[in-house]
């Protein structure tokens, strides 16, 4: 008897029940939170990458920088995308003229491989005079909580890096 009027207080007993509710909501409050930061991080990068290759390319698109090397243009990209730390070695860039407006390269967008020692080789022709260019861009970037939330579900390459792209098209000015 003596056994079950403890059990019984300690039933009737609603101290606590605050906490209870916490460590319910607490886990799946924090993975939202998380997941947001996360996505807005990797957006900001992303429109930054964008900004930074629509900026190099204007330059190009009104032929104000002839005969610019590879490095420039990475360069001038990572000048203007501010948010992506370590842009320089991050950052795999390609351009190729397309022989028509409707005939896109159908690969993907070759990034850094940053377990590699080898960087891939990609392709890079400034094109002719009153070409139509592509220009690709991609920076690999590490998640900034890779293994909660958004950033335990995002694809990554082996080195735990998120792939960020642009691409860019224009027409070499007619001369």
């Amino acid at each position: 008897m003596r056994i079950d009027n403890r059990w019984a207080g300690f039933l009737r007993d609603q101290t606590g029940t605050a906490t209870i509710e916490f460590t319910i909501i607490f886990p799946f409050l924090m993975y939202m939170i998380l997941s947001i930061a996360e996505a807005g991080s990797l957006m900001a990068r992303a429109v930054m990458l964008d900004r930074g290759v629509e900026i190099a390319m204007r330059d190009l698109r009104l032929g104000r920088v002839p005969g610019i090397t590879h490095q420039e243009i990475k360069d001038r990209i990572c000048d203007a995308a501010f948010l992506i730390g370590e842009c320089r070695g991050a950052i795999q860039l390609e351009m190729a003229p397309l022989p028509n407006a409707a005939s896109f390269p159908g690969s993907e967008i070759t990034c850094i491989d940053r377990t590699s020692e080898i960087e891939p080789v990609v392709m890079f022709d400034p094109g002719a005079r009153s070409e139509i260019m592509l220009v690709r861009a991609c920076v690999v970037v590490d998640p900034i909580f890779p293994g909660i939330g958004l950033g335990a579900l995002l694809p990554t390459d082996a080195s735990g890096g998120v792939a960020l792209t642009a691409m860019s098209a224009f027409m070499n000015e007619p001369g």
